[in-house]
């Protein structure tokens, strides 16, 4: 799968070589080819992963004057299923951070929360006897490719870097997206 994106190109590469999941439910697909969901948004978001095993997608955010950038430049998406468009970084390699923390999103339209999946199984096997399951058996993998290749770590609160990101977004994402899906805005208050 060749992209307009040398780092989700080399995801790809790394992707193609790892048995099971190294972040839960994140599966690539192919860039730019459905809306997501979003069928008003389409000209100006990129679609590139599944960020849920129930049809959230990660997308590129494509801002006035951004044509022609590199994608993974450009801030990330969280589109939910069940409803609600939430920036989640402020371009790819910030969502690798989250997405290599192994924590798993929950969404809503007025929330995007990621939540550490092992330890509330390790919690319950502490109860009961549990299978030990783990979401994406290939994370440390993926955390070593990750420091390997750009020097990066993976996110220790993944909630932090999301609310970063939509902070320091959040005017022209609602200026944005406002018209084109107010209830987009309930996850701020409308603000």
């Amino acid at each position: 799968m060749q992209t307009p994106a040398p780092t989700l190109d080399l995801l790809a590469e790394f992707d193609a070589g790892v048995d099971g999941y190294y972040a839960p439910d994140f599966e690539l697909t192919e860039f730019g080819h459905d809306d997501g969901g979003y069928p008003q948004l389409s000209d100006r978001i990129r679609p590139f992963a599944q960020a849920t095993g129930s049809g959230s997608t990660y997308a590129f955010w494509l801002r006035d004057g951004d044509d022609g950038a590199d994608p993974a430049s450009l801030p990330v998406l969280f589109l939910c299923d069940d409803g609600g468009v939430h920036v989640v970084a402020r371009d790819l390699p910030e969502l690798l951070r989250v997405i290599a923390s192994g924590w798993t999103p929950m969404a809503g339209w007025d929330y995007l929360d990621y939540f550490d999946e092992r330890e509330e199984e390790a919690d319950a096997d502490d109860d009961e006897a549990g299978d030990g399951y783990d979401p994406c058996p290939a994370n440390e993998e993926f955390r070593t490719w990750l420091r390997d290749r750009f020097g990066l770590e993976a996110a220790e609160d993944p909630n932090a870097v999301v609310r970063t990101a939509g902070d320091e977004l959040w005017e022209p994402f609602a200026a944005w997206i406002g018209p084109l899906i107010p209830d987009a805005l309930s996850a701020r208050g409308g603000r």
